[in-house]
């Protein structure tokens, strides 16, 4: 008898359209394409070496995060920037993410504290040397892996959702602005400062400094980028340094 012919699993792979969303998202973040700028696909086509189907579908894909616009028989444009939407966007990232943190820290295991340690070491052996400011790629991956795992535990998928496409946006505006300044703060002793609050199941303290730190990162931006810097309007309302616990509901 004949021995039974073995079953292949299918192995699953990034679809095409996924890997153009993929490296789109990425010259967006990065700057590669500038905000406002027109997304020809003709001339897209060639340098990432597919067809203009999957190019339309990434755009929209990426539209629904909110890095692309769609414009009326237009085509489409990489999402302009301003200084009222980097301000929104830090006032919503505060909330969302000081909430998950509140539910991780309430939620996580040992495992994920080793997690949160272990992204932390790595973040910080891709520190920039003292004083040059330079953030390579590496750094910016593992500064993506260490906020996403701060929040993992939290047992919401929809909050960490919201978080991720919330930090696209903002790490946005941060890599537009390193062209015009340096960073001038230390952001590896508020990162230790966060996990330790967090690990020590501080969540008043945690929440507290991951506002201001989400705080800070905005404030040099809008200082950095000459075209979000402030011009005569009226005064705005400061952008929050402290959270505050929501009230339950009668």
């Amino acid at each position: 008898m004949a021995a039974p012919s073995r079953i292949r699993v299918p192995v699953s792979e990034p679809t095409l359209a996924s890997t153009v969303v993929d490296r789109l998202r990425a010259d967006i973040l990065q700057g590669g394409l500038a905000p406002g700028e027109k997304l020809r696909l003709e001339h897209l086509a060639p340098r990432y070496g597919v067809g203009r189907t999957p190019l339309r579908e990434a755009c929209c894909r990426l539209a629904s995060e909110g890095l692309v616009t769609i414009e009326d028989q237009r085509g489409f444009r990489v999402a302009p920037i301003s200084r009222a939407d980097l301000l929104d966007l830090t006032r919503t990232r505060q909330q969302i993410e000081t909430l998950a943190l509140r539910g991780a820290i309430a939620q996580g295991d040992i495992t994920w504290e080793g997690e949160v340690t272990a992204a932390l070491h790595r973040l910080q052996r891709r520190a920039p040397a003292s004083g040059s400011g330079v953030l390579d790629d590496t750094w910016e991956l593992e500064h993506a892996r260490f906020h996403a795992t701060l929040l993992s535990a939290c047992q919401s998928p929809w909050l960490l959702k919201f978080h991720a496409m919330l930090f696209d946006q903002t790490e946005r505006y941060r890599r537009l602005a390193q062209a015009h300044g340096k960073a001038g703060r230390n952001v590896e002793d508020e990162h230790a400062a966060l996990v330790k609050a967090t690990l020590d199941r501080d969540a008043e303290r945690a929440c507290a400094l991951l506002t201001e730190h989400i705080a800070r990162t905005t404030e040099r931006v809008l200082a950095s980028h000459p075209g979000l810097r402030a011009v005569s309007v009226p005064a705005q309302k400061p952008l929050p340094t402290k959270t505050r616990r929501p009230r339950a509901r009668d």
